[in-house]
Formats: C-alpha cells, structure tokens, sequence
C-alpha cells in the first residue's frame, strides 16, 4: 500500500501529462481540419486539469465547481459533434441551455452546497442521455468512442460528490485516471469524425471544382477566376485572355470509332490542353463535351494567340491518338480579352460560343478566331462573318 502511495505522484503526473498532450493535439488538428469540437474538447480538457490543480493544491476554488464547468463544455462540445443528426431541433436547444446556463450557474452555486453539485451532474446526464437516444444511430462508428468517455466523466463527477473532502493522493489518482480516459476516448471519437466529414467536405469541393472525366476545373471555377482576372485588370491594368477550345474532329472520331474512341479523344485533348498552358495561373475548364475554356493571365489576344493558343494547336497534332492511331486532334481556338466592365462570365462564354459556331458554319481555313474588345462587349451577330 506504501509503495503504491509513493508511486501516485508519478502516475499523477502521467495523466496531467496526457491531458495536456491532448490538449495540444486537439488545438492542432482543430487548426488543419477547421474543427470546433477539437477547440471545445482542448478548453474541457484544460479545464479538468485545473480542477486537479484545486485539488492538490487546496486552492479556494471547490474541485466540483470546476469540473461542472468541464460538464458545461463537454455539453457545448457534444452539441457540435451532433449537428448533423436531424430531429434533435428541441433536444439541442435543451443541451445549449443546460450547458452555456444552467451549469455555469450551478457551479457557482456548488461552493456552498453539494447538492447544487449534484443537481447539476443529474441535469447534464439526463440531456446528454435525451441527446444520444436520437443522435446514436446517426453517429456510427466514431460514438462508440462517446460511451466510455462520457461514462468516465460521469464517474469522475460523482467521485467529487461523494468524497468530502477529496484531498487524498488516492482520491486525487482516482480522478485524474476517470479524466484521462475521457479526454482521451472523447478526442479518439472527435478526431474520428473530424477525418469522416473532412472527407465528405473535400469530395463535395472536388465535385464542385474538378470535372469527374477529364480532372479540368468546373465552369463555376472558370468563371470565379474570370472574376478575379478582371480585378487584377481593373487595379493594375494586367490583361487576361479567355477562350475556348473546341475539338472539331470529335464527331468524325466517335462516328468511324466508336463511342468509346470519341471519350479517350476528350481525356487526351484535357491532357494535352492542360500541358500547353504556360503558367500556373493559368486555368483550363471543361464546358461542354467538345468544348474546354481556357483563362490565360498577363497576356493580351495577340499574345495569348501565338502562344497559348499556338500551343494548344500544335499539342492536339503533336502525335496521333492511341485509341486511333491514324487520327490526330484538330482544334479550333476563339479567344478575346476579358474586359473590365461587369460583364458576367457566361456572357463572355456565350460570345466566344457563338464566334466558334460561326466559324465552323463558315468553314474558316483559319484555327484562331480574335475577338476584339469591342466584339466582347458588344452582342455582335457572328453569323453574318
């Protein structure tokens, strides 16, 4: 029994140590990861280790008061970590009040009797268990972590209730082993459910900013990046050119080849529009099955014309396709700067559209179409060219 008291100290020590080690990886990930149940765990984890503090320390501030503040910020965190679960409109707004008011008033309260302290574990308890009963199923598999860290804590609570006036080492072990187990199974389970829904969140960016079938921006991209374009022009006279690609042999290659071919011909004309671009500032987005859009910045048209877009032409003849060893792709380029005037991307976009139809109606022998800044900001018929 002798050496177990002389070794107290040691293990004491271990679990403040552990707490703290939490603490700092929960602000780090909470940091990388944009997660505010990480922040709420670090304060409760910092707040029970204070509460160790009062203990060992005899400082005048009651240990129960404290950790029914750690019950109020656990509360706050467990009302984050189920956010996501539907029918629980009422039973959060139960969590909220129980956790920002009740138990902050009844820690205050608790200095002077232990019943204000045991009102205030009933209280919590009861809501968390409201809140899990719907919330559960909703939760797998990161809330089996919840269980016996929320159990932990509970016991850990009770235990001040119970002892009076809990100064011992024992006593203060105890406590210090039922915190660490649940700060620790509390970050396993919001660190797990951080990394699912972090997953979930960058699958839905890349659908909204990557086309799934050539790994090109999205127009919605193209079009934020035309915006910005035109800032930069606007404040610092930078000039920028967009225009749009158009693969003109595709419908011959998909009616000899197949549908199959006409597909491989989309990714190698993404691939090889995507390797022409000079800078990477530059962006290249598909728009439509034959079709991509390009945005090259700090060029002007003429500029932009025998560079880019003489890259690209040359990219699409460079070699034949693999699925078509006897075809090449043919591009035909219509480009025009993009003005300072507001002048919404999808206009722009409809213009060049309209000047690469005429093109082809017309059967232009020339592969780069300039519109110039007239043209781009006038509705000019193209099917008179």
């Amino acid at each position: 029994m002798t050496d177990r008291l002389e070794a107290a100290p040691l293990w004491l020590g271990a679990c403040v140590g552990a707490q703290l080690l939490v603490v700092v990886l929960c602000v780090v990930m909470a940091v990388a990861w944009r997660e505010r149940p990480l922040l709420l765990h670090a304060a409760a984890t910092l707040m029970s280790a204070l509460a160790l503090q009062a203990l060992l320390a005899h400082w005048p501030v009651q240990p129960r008061a404290v950790l029914l503040l750690v019950l109020a910020l656990a509360g706050l965190q467990l009302l984050d970590l189920v956010s996501h679960a539907g029918g629980l409109r009422t039973r959060r707004r139960w969590l909220l009040g129980a956790s920002a008011v009740a138990l902050p008033v009844l820690a205050a309260l608790s200095t002077f009797s232990a019943w204000f302290a045991a009102g205030g574990v009933l209280l919590w308890l009861v809501v968390v268990l409201l809140v899990l009963q719907r919330a559960w199923l909703q939760s797998q598999p990161w809330a089996w972590w919840l269980a016996p860290g929320l159990l932990a804590l509970l016991a850990a609570a009770g235990s001040t209730l119970l002892e009076q006036p809990l100064a011992g080492m024992a006593e203060a072990l105890e406590l210090a082993v039922l915190l660490t187990l649940w700060t620790g199974c509390i970050y396993i389970g919001t660190s797990w459910r951080g990394r699912l829904y972090g997953e979930t969140r960058a699958r839905i960016q890349a659908r909204n900013t990557i086309d799934p079938l050539t790994g090109l921006a999205t127009p919605l991209v193209l079009a934020e990046r035309v915006q910005a374009a035109r800032h930069l022009t606007k404040r610092y006279g930078h000039p920028s050119v967009l225009m749009i690609v158009h693969i003109e042999n595709l419908p011959a290659i998909a009616h000899e080849f197949g549908p199959e071919t006409a597909e491989a011909a989309v990714l190698a004309a993404a691939s090889r529009v995507r390797e022409a671009l000079l800078r990477d500032g530059d962006v290249a987005a598909r728009l439509a099955h034959a079709r991509i859009g390009v945005l090259a910045e700090g060029a002007a048209p003429g500029q932009a014309a025998a560079t880019v877009a003489t890259r690209i032409l040359s990219a699409g003849l460079k070699e034949p396709l693999a699925a078509a060893p006897a075809e090449y792709l043919r591009f035909r380029i219509a480009l025009g700067p993009v003005p300072v005037d507001e002048i919404p991307p999808k206009l722009l976009l409809h213009r060049l559209n309209a000047r690469l139809d005429a093109e082809l109606q017309a059967r232009n022998e020339r592969r780069i179409a300039t519109l110039s800044q007239d043209e781009m900001l006038v509705r000019t018929d193209f099917s008179t060219l």
